[in-house]
């Protein structure tokens, strides 16, 4: 198996406002917020390997190699909007959402969920579901009408349930299923 180091995130041309935390709701000791890029940045390389060695699919082709440009330039366009959970100082979790326009619907406004993920540690309760049902929130108040999130069909949790046990109870349905291929090298 080869194995490349993360890159660090590029923090020399962070956001330049950074925008406040939102106002953190509480849960059983955590609290979940509305965060910028920049402000978490630092903390993400060591969650992303946590979150591609538990999930990732070809990790051993495909390596984690976050393109932190990208990503920055994103939040800077307001595209880009971060919910995370915290348990006092450290990040435990995090939804990714890309917030937009559909290429084939103009008019309406999507939030695609580019990736979620909460560390095993937190998996409880109904924290889950108060971290997507936040994320939902926060949506709605940016004009979303629309979201998009996919599920891991390989993974399940500890109790051998899949996410979408947790995406029905908030009224979410299948609409699309992918299907992946490697054919590189």
């Amino acid at each position: 198996m080869q194995t490349r180091h993360v890159k660090k995130p590029r923090l020399s041309n962070p956001p330049s406002a950074l925008e406040p935390l939102s106002q953190p709701v509480a849960y059983r000791g955590v609290t979940i917020q509305r965060q910028r890029l920049g402000v978490i940045a630092r903390e993400l390389p060591a969650l992303f390997k946590k979150h591609h060695a538990e999930l990732a699919v070809d990790r051993d082709r495909a390596p984690l190699d976050p393109d932190w440009d990208r990503y920055f330039d994103l939040d800077r366009l307001g595209i880009l909007q971060i919910v995370t959970v915290r348990d006092g100082p450290a990040l435990v979790g995090y939804i990714f959402n890309i917030i937009g326009p559909n290429l084939h619907k103009r008019s309406t406004r999507f939030g695609v969920v580019d990736m979620y993920w909460l560390h095993p540690a937190y998996r409880f309760g109904l924290l889950g579901l108060k971290l997507f049902r936040e994320n939902e929130r926060f949506l709605k108040s940016a004009g979303v009408q629309k979201i998009a999130v996919a599920e891991k069909a390989h993974f399940a949790n500890s109790g051998g349930r899949k996410v979408n046990v947790l995406f029905k109870r908030l009224g979410y349905v299948a609409e699309d299923v992918v299907h992946g291929k490697w054919i590189g090298d």
